[in-house]
């Protein structure tokens, strides 16, 4: 994970939060509960409620702990071993036998001693696992760009390819836009 390659993408997944954010604001200005309450769960209880709060908002419901996280790990700036997030984990993951790794150098052995395994970032930790956890965060793993870049997200981290994965990681993470 460097820095150098990072600076020029286009960052769709940033870009969707922002967008997430501002229909999260919109449904709360209707008082739709949900939207309500996502604010209320960020820190925000009542009106008026600004674009920052949305930004947390979303960010919180995608698995960063501020804005500030997920525009660092989003935009490419994370390094190895620090908090990534919990973008790339879904409760229903956790029944599986995954194999949990602490620091990437074990993790990348784990992952070379199994065959078509997946190796995921989780926070600071490291997740080794199967096509079953690929189908519970919501992919195929037929599909396209998992095909195209690899099974090691940490070794494309930063790319278009990584970008355009953690797009459509988003989507299944928070829903079609019209349901804020």
């Amino acid at each position: 994970m460097t820095t150098s390659q990072n600076t020029t993408l286009p960052c769709r997944s940033l870009m969707e939060l922002k967008i997430r954010s501002r229909i999260l604001l919109k449904a709360a200005m209707q008082e739709k509960p949900d939207a309500l309450n996502a604010l209320k769960q960020s820190g925000q209880l009542e009106p008026p409620f600004r674009h920052k709060d949305g930004l947390k908002a979303v960010s919180r419901l995608a698995g960063f702990k501020s804005w500030q996280h997920a525009s660092h790990v989003l935009g490419g700036s994370a390094q190895i071993g620090e908090d990534m997030g919990e973008l790339w984990y879904d409760s229903q993951c956790g029944s599986f036998l995954n194999i949990w790794c602490r620091n990437y150098e074990e993790a990348r052995d784990q992952f070379e001693r199994e065959n078509n395994y997946f190796l995921f970032p989780y926070k600071t930790q490291f997740v080794v696992t199967n096509d079953e956890y690929v189908r519970a965060i919501g992919f195929q793993t037929n599909h396209p760009a998992l095909q195209r870049n690899g099974r090691d997200f940490i070794e494309f981290y930063g790319s278009s390819g990584w970008d355009d994965l953690t797009f459509h990681r988003l989507q299944n993470v928070m829903g079609s836009a019209s349901s804020a």
